[in-house]
């Protein structure tokens, strides 16, 4: 019984692990905290918990559709033009740990490049929604109810 018990923890806690590990947790080359993901729903769950920790939310989705996209490429300057973030995102959420301040966002998606400013202020969460055309579209199936 005791065996079947220590097994059946080390699974959750393996399971757990797997979970947390799928999140991109890291830091910028100036020490900001930064976190990326959001692909599956419980990376999503991991995500939402942590958000009030960082100061920009950035959110990447197709223009039609809405769904969520990955490998979006954001770059983040500050007012003096320094990079404060270069990478692509493992995710269509980006949350990052900026100091008070004035910021330029890029977000490029096969080839198109999108920019929102933001200014942090203190207490601040702000948020970047970048919609890129993907060429998907919406449908509806013909079994659904007419509304």
């Amino acid at each position: 019984m005791r065996r079947a018990t220590l097994g059946f923890v080390l699974l959750v806690v393996a399971g757990l692990l797997s979970v947390a590990g799928a999140v991109q947790q890291s830091t910028t080359a100036q020490g900001r905290a930064y976190v990326g993901g959001g692909v599956t729903d419980d990376e999503r769950l991991e995500m939402q918990a942590q958000r009030d920790r960082y100061s920009l939310w950035v959110l990447t989705a197709a223009r039609k559709s809405g769904a969520y996209l990955s490998n979006v490429h954001v770059v983040i300057t500050d007012m003096n033009k320094t990079v404060v973030f270069d990478a692509p995102i493992d995710g269509p959420w980006l949350f990052v740990d900026l100091p008070l301040g004035r910021y330029t966002v890029q977000a490029t998606y096969r080839g198109e490049t999108q920019s929102r400013v933001t200014t942090i202020h203190q207490g601040d969460h702000h948020q970047a929604i970048f919609y890129f055309d993907t060429g998907d579209t919406t449908s509806v199936s013909s079994d659904m109810p007419p509304r």
